[in-house]
């Protein structure tokens, strides 16, 4: 050794010799290299050179086959070579090396192709017209193999019915030629000969196993998956790859088999049946401890979870997204750390750990070249010289253990069922004579056990499988305890009930809310939490599936208005039940969002608002449609209140003016004056959008705020509207307007519509009479809309509340001007935005003003989705079941929690209103 070692560079020189100490395989493998084949191995980094699929690394295929054999083997004890060198000699990128290895597999095993079908041909020709395809699974497919890898192949031909062609000794039928080809493929690659093997070729995973032909046609292969594929194999198709042989074909199957892998709705029976997988692995593997002995691949935070997690991940989330149809372990976790499937922290964790356990895996494999996995007994040492005392790296064996943690935790929260012990539940809560908790009085211990009796009939009617009925238990045994501490307990015990007669037989509902840790954890807080949501998720079973969707919030909002924008007159029966479901998913959204914290009232509101805009687009497309109008027919849809401020709640109803803009509206539009095609028009808008679904949109619709209100024409034109707000309006009417926004027309006309909003709110005004005016309308609302009752708070028309708010930014809109470009014309936008003109108390108070404001807006939000109450009658009993819902979901340390803090927080608000209204404030405008 010591004379060859000279020849190496000193940079070098020091890693080759400690790589050759601690590694007598890779010291076999340097032996069999000539000088030059050494010299050209040991390069100093930024020199080294790793193996490829190209001429310099590939033999040329022969139709001798030992010399063929011969050749392959030589080419791959020279790789192995470069890529040990390269990681463990100078710790180069472990990627890299994964890479080049199935790189060159993929080469070596085409040039085995060509040269089995040389070796064939003097004896059996060739078949004309035919087509064959290696497919490479498991790590080759997904190009990350490992040093001590077989290669698991799958073979697929595809021929015209014949023979093969002439010029061999003997013709033979397609079938029996391609199985031919594959066995002297296998026998090039696996056959052991003194020069060892090529890859080790494991067949087991074509279709139908070991009992099935060595290889199979385009059209079984895909009917075999279609029929009779089970999950493991969903999973193992995932990094499928054609290798070598015809990429055509290749890409026929793979294209093929994609509805099988990718299913287009979330199974959870996916998962539950690969957690399976898992545990029995595990009995296999062990739970030995990290240590000598320990399995870096199947071992509990091992190299196995790191796949189980992805492959999950993408069985669920595959069908939907294409973008996360990727093969390679790395690539898929970025894709799904990307796409949101994991959070962020999760994703670069297992990435990083994926990597480590890989760079553990090669070092325990390159000491001896065998096939193994587990940690030998001087692991620490061993590990510590091979590695290098790299960051991350260093002591190897207590970096394995912090990586195992991690990578067990993400798994058992993320994948495995529960992550909790497989013994038997501590209470079986079905069972008959089980005592209930000492929380619930004898009459709600009746109305539990009825709900738990329901359960059990349930279970016994024999749809589900076996599976579910323990599960069930499971799910019970952690939900009762909590909801006997729960005021809504009873009522989500109720609700399970329900859902699981929603549910039937569909197993696969009944393994998502007990297998995954997120939903099962989302569903039991759900069903205490909400009564809108729970309503509705009997409903839509799908909306079980909310908490793996891969986006939600905007992104799923944004999903519902491309599909309102997509509606399109035809089947108008079809498209109006579109529509009400389509709006009921978005407030649903937003309610889920609120459940969960995910979003705030600002982000709530403009979500409905744009729901609504899409909605109302979609009426007027429909309603022109019907009515046989240009689809330029220029009537606006104003929209009003909340939904023109881009403020809604999730039950908001719509205010709306319609607005024709024309020069003369006795014009003819499809046999009628333009303006009775108008009026025609805004009916039918307002029934489709107010009609109940399937027959509508479902909002209350109010068209009071038009000019005249009832007494006006329900359309107006545009210089009549103008008029009548200059010269007749009232100074409400002209709050009202502060909020108002074009929606729905073509765009000229939108652009007149809002260019006329705006002149009217920048006409110049009195400010003492605008103040007198404000609180002259204010007080005539609390003296008939206010709860007048010592035992209700009202939180929107009492004294300090909402509508103090509200209308203090319309005045302030009105005395100190401001911007409406975008959507300036919430409260929020008007108060953070007033002038720099307006008088200072103004200024102090805006941003307090508008915090209260959006905490008022919150409460509103929870106690509609948790309760379906009103902010209305709120009672003055913080033990009431909607104090404890606020209390819940409090946004703050300054969130109102008891009906005290929320009568002091109004006797300010109102304080406010009354000193900047009052006339010493209206006279410095």
């Amino acid at each position: 050794m010591g004379d060859w070692l000279a020849d190496i560079e000193a940079e070098a020189r020091a890693d080759a010799r400690r790589l050759l100490e601690i590694s007598p395989w890779f010291a076999r493998l340097v032996r069999g290299l000539s000088a030059s084949e050494r010299r050209a191995l040991f390069r100093p980094p930024g020199q080294a050179v790793l193996p490829e699929a190209t001429s310099r690394w590939l033999p040329e295929p022969a139709a001798d086959i030992e010399a063929s054999q011969r050749q392959l083997r030589g080419a791959k004890r020279r790789a192995l070579a470069h890529v040990i060198w390269w990681e463990l000699g100078l710790h180069g990128d472990i990627a890299a090396s994964w890479t080049a290895l199935s790189d060159l597999a993929d080469g070596l095993i085409g040039r085995a192709l060509a040269a089995a079908e040389l070796a064939l041909a003097p004896r059996f020709g060739r078949m004309d017209g035919a087509r064959f395809a290696v497919v490479g699974l498991g790590k080759l497919g997904g190009r990350e193999l490992n040093l001590g890898s077989d290669v698991d192949l799958m073979f697929i031909h595809d021929a015209p019915p014949g023979w093969t062609s002439a010029g061999g000794r003997q013709a033979l039928p397609a079938n029996e030629y391609f199985g031919r080809l594959a066995r002297m493929l296998i026998r090039l690659l696996d056959e052991p000969t003194a020069d060892g093997r090529v890859w080790p070729v494991d067949m087991r995973l074509r279709p139908g196993g070991d009992a099935a032909p060595i290889t199979t046609s385009l059209e079984a292969a895909v009917d075999f998956y279609r029929e009779h594929g089970q999950t493991w194999e969903r999973a193992m198709l995932l990094k499928a790859r054609c290798v070598a042989g015809d990429r055509g074909l290749g890409a026929a199957f793979l294209a093929g088999i994609e509805p099988f892998v990718f299913r287009r709705y979330l199974d959870y029976t996916t998962v539950t049946a690969l957690a399976d997988m898992k545990r029995r692995i595990d009995a296999r593997a062990g739970q030995r401890a990290v240590g000598p002995g320990f399995d870096v691949k199947r071992g509990a935070g091992g190299i196995r979870e790191i796949e189980f997690i992805v492959q999950a991940m993408q069985l669920l989330h595959g069908g939907r997204h294409p973008e996360l149809r990727v093969a390679g372990t790395m690539a898929a976790l970025a894709a799904l750390r990307d796409f949101g499937v994991l959070d962020e922290e999760d994703g670069k964790s297992l990435a990083v750990a994926y990597s480590f356990w890989r760079r553990v895996e090669h070092a325990v494999q390159a000491r001896q070249g065998e096939q193994t996995h587990r940690l030998p007994e001087d692991a620490e040492a061993y590990l510590e010289r091979a590695l290098g005392n790299k960051p991350g790296l260093a002591r190897p064996m207590a970096a394995m253990r912090a990586h195992a943690a991690r990578v067990r935790q993400a798994f058992a929260r993320d994948f495995m069922p529960d992550g909790r012990s497989e013994a038997p539940e501590a209470v079986d809560w079905l069972a008959g004579d089980v005592p209930l908790p000492d929380a619930w009085s004898p009459g709600e211990q009746a109305r539990a056990r009825r709900a738990l009796e329901r359960i059990r009939a349930q279970l016994a009617r024999g749809l589900l499988p076996e599976r579910c009925d323990a599960a069930i238990r499971r799910f019970l045994d952690e939900a009762v305890p909590r909801w006997a501490a729960d005021a809504n307990g009873l009522a989500a015990l109720d609700g399970l009930a329900d859902l699981l007669a929603a549910i039937g037989g569909r197993a696969a509902f009944v393994d998502l809310i007990t297998a995954h840790a997120g939903t099962r954890e989302w569903l039991i807080g759900v069903l205490a939490a909400s009564a809108w949501v729970r309503e509705r998720l009997l409903r839509d079973l799908s909306l079980l599936e909310w908490p793996l969707q891969a986006s939600r919030g905007a992104d799923d909002i944004a999903a519902v208005v491309r599909e309102l924008d997509a509606l399109r007159p035809g089947d108008d029966e079809r498209a109006l039940a579109d529509l009400g479901r389509l709006v009921d998913r978005g407030r649903l959204i937003a309610a889920l969002c609120v459940d969960a914290h995910e979003a705030d009232p600002l982000a709530i509101g403009g979500w409905l608002a744009d729901v609504a805009d899409a909605a109302t687009r979609a009426a007027l497309r429909l309603s022109l449609h019907r009515l046989g109008l240009p689809a330029d027919f220029p009537m606006v849809a104003l929209a009003m209140g909340k939904h023109g401020s881009r403020e809604m709640g999730i039950d908001s109803d719509l205010d709306m003016v319609f607005v024709l803009v024309c020069e003369d509206a006795a014009v003819n539009v499809a046999g009628r004056p333009m303006r009775e095609q108008a009026q025609r028009l805004g009916r039918r808008m307002i029934r489709i959008l107010s009609e109940r679904p399937p027959w509508g949109a479902g909002y209350d619709f109010d068209a009071r705020l038009r000019p005249s209100g009832h007494a006006g024409v329900l359309v107006t034109t545009l210089p009549v509207f103008e008029e009548y707000q200059r010269g007749q309006a009232q100074t409400w009417e002209h709050q009202a307007l502060v909020r108002a926004r074009a929606c729905a027309g073509p765009e000229a006309a939108r652009r007149a519509v809002d260019g006329a909003v705006r002149r009217i709110l920048d006409m110049p005004r009195d400010a003492g009479r605008l103040a007198t005016d404000v609180r002259a309308m204010r007080r005539k609302m609390l003296a008939h809309l206010s709860s007048k009752r010592a035992d209700v708070i009202n939180l929107k028309q009492d004294a300090g509340g909402l509508v103090d708010i509200e209308f203090l930014a319309q005045y302030a809109r009105l005395a100190f001007g401001g911007t409406d470009a975008g959507d300036g014309r919430s409260v929020c936008d008007i108060l953070h935005g007033l002038p720099a003109s307006a008088p200072a108390i103004w200024r102090e108070a805006a941003g307090w003003l508008a915090q209260t404001w959006l905490e008022c807006r919150w409460m509103e939000h929870v106690l509609t989705v948790e309760l379906a109450r009103s902010i209305a009658a709120l009672p003055d009993d913080e033990r009431a079941s909607e104090w404890e819902s606020l209390r819940r979901h409090a946004r703050g340390s300054d969130s109102p929690r008891q009906p005290r803090a929320l009568r002091e927080m109004m006797a300010r608000v109102h304080d406010c209103f009354e000193r900047l209204t009052g006339p010493g404030e209206a006279g410095k405008t």
